[in-house]
Parts: C-alpha cells; structure tokens; sequence
C-alpha cells in the first residue's frame, strides 16, 4: 500500500512517515519547496497513492500577529494544490486524512465540542483551516476523512505550551500569559498514528469529520506543574493575565463519534508521556 504524506517533514508527518515505514508501507512525501507545496514530481512519475495523509499547513497556531496571508498560503492553497494533483492525475478510490483543528470551531461556550458545535473560527489559522476542510469536500471519487486536532504532543514537537514551558524552565524565565485556568485536551502523538492506521484500515464515507482528542481535559496550571516536577524546577511560576477570551476558552474534545467509528480509543498517560517528554528534552537541550 502506497501512502502519500504531505508536510513530512513537520512533527505529525516524521512521526507517520516513521511508523508506516516500520509496518512495511511504501511512504511518499512532499515538504515546502520555497514556502510552496510542490506536487510536479508526483505528477511527472505518475505516483498513484492508495492513502494521502495531508498534514501540510501552518504550525504556528496561537502566534496572533500573523497575517492571513501567511496562514491562507500554508493551509488553504497547499490543500487546492493537493486538490489539483488528485485531478490531474485522475486519482480514485483513494483515502484522504486531513489533519484540521480544534481552531474551527472558534470560541466555546461547552464544556466538551462536539462536530455538531457552531463553527466561528476567530483567528486566521482556524478560517483557512475551515476553507482548506470546505475545499477537500469538492473532492470527487475518494473518501476524505477530517480529523479535527486538538493539542498533539510527544517527543520530538518543539513548539507550543509543554517545549514553551520546557525552555522557561531551563532558562530560569517561568512566566506564562494567561491565568492558568484555561482548559486544554492534550492527545499523544501515539495515540493519534493509531488512529490514523484504524482509518486507514477501516471502510470510509465519502466525507467525514471527526474531533480528534483525549476527551480530557487538563488546565495549563495544573499541567505546567506536572512539567515543573518532571524537571525538579524549584522557582515559583507566575502568570501574566490578559484580557483575550480566546484563552479563557475551554477546548475539550467530544471523542466519541472517532472512537465509535474506529474503534479507537487514546490509551497514553499523560503523566508518563510528560515524563519522557522532559526525559528527551533535557537530553536535546542539557548534555
């Protein structure tokens, strides 16, 4: 089975590509080629994958000051990229996985988000997101499957709250926006190539949404202690509130509809999994 990653070179598509290639998949993979998602090699050897998992796009999801334009060029024209090489190559019967976000759904007023929540991305990164979800729906003869990502972390992820905290933490700067009280779901990378691999063995629909998380949720206090006790940080942790009702949210996943389908379910410790995360960064970043 041939599997077609874009993004590979990003965090989620070095985790799959490594995964599939030790259950004997033969993996593609694509990766910005000056800022542009280049699909003319595929085209030109006429690659015909039986998966495409689409993880290209923007990973600097809660930088504020970045444009539209940014975000539209990383999300939304690499997937009508993606979109045009399936034509072109007059690809079907090919299974498509999407790798959205949480970010879609904008601000919260639930406890847990369902997919039947209202959808009002706020930021730039949720709006192209939701645009690049719209534009895959177009996608004839072949099954798309959208998984809505909430917090993906593990080894190897060198960005967001657990490497920020991480890096804080070493530099003896333990100040964090926020109050500390927002409540995030945090899924492991393991748990998430699982799913992926469940999807890809099971029967799909033409197009599918699904949130993708734990179904727990943790608040940024409570999990930037667990941090601080995995590294032996003694100093005190502070919080500089601000006025943005976006982190006030609580982002927690409704999970069920992805475990019923599936018949998946997250099994990580996130105790355990932020002890091997401080574990491997400390040996990255201290020896």
């Amino acid at each position: 089975m041939k599997i077609l990653i874009t993004g590979i070179n990003g965090f989620i598509g070095q985790q799959l590509k490594d995964f599939f290639l030790k259950k004997k998949f033969k993996v593609f993979g694509i990766n910005s080629k000056s800022r542009n998602i280049d699909f003319r090699t595929l085209l030109r050897k006429k690659i015909r994958p039986d998966i495409i998992i689409h993880c290209a796009g923007s990973g600097i999801v809660g930088v504020k000051n970045i444009s539209y334009r940014v975000h539209k060029k990383k999300n939304l024209d690499s997937t009508k990229e993606l979109k045009s090489y399936i034509e072109k190559i007059k690809l079907k019967s090919c299974k498509i996985i999407f790798l959205s976000s949480q970010a879609v759904y904008g601000k919260v007023s639930v406890k847990k988000i369902s997919e039947k929540n209202k959808i009002q991305p706020i930021s730039n990164y949720g709006k192209t997101k939701l645009l690049a979800e719209k534009e895959l729906k177009k996608i004839r003869d072949n099954s798309v499957i959208v998984l809505r990502l909430f917090s993906i972390y593990g080894n190897g992820l060198k960005k967001q709250i657990i490497w920020d905290a991480c890096n804080k933490m070493r530099l003896k700067k333990p100040i964090f926006k926020g109050t500390g009280s927002e409540i995030r779901d945090f899924l492991s990378i393991r748990d998430l190539k699982k799913l992926v691999l469940s999807i890809i063995k099971m029967k799909t629909n033409k197009y599918e949404i699904y949130n993708t998380g734990s179904g727990k949720g943790i608040s940024i206090k409570k999990l930037i202690n667990k941090i601080k006790f995995y590294y032996s940080f003694k100093d005190k942790i502070k919080f500089i509130t601000k006025s943005n009702t976006a982190e006030k949210q609580n982002y927690v996943s409704q999970n069920k509809k992805v475990q019923k389908k599936f018949k998946w379910k997250p099994t990580s410790l996130l105790n355990l999994e932020i002890k091997k995360y401080v574990h491997w960064y400390k040996k990255i970043n201290e020896n």
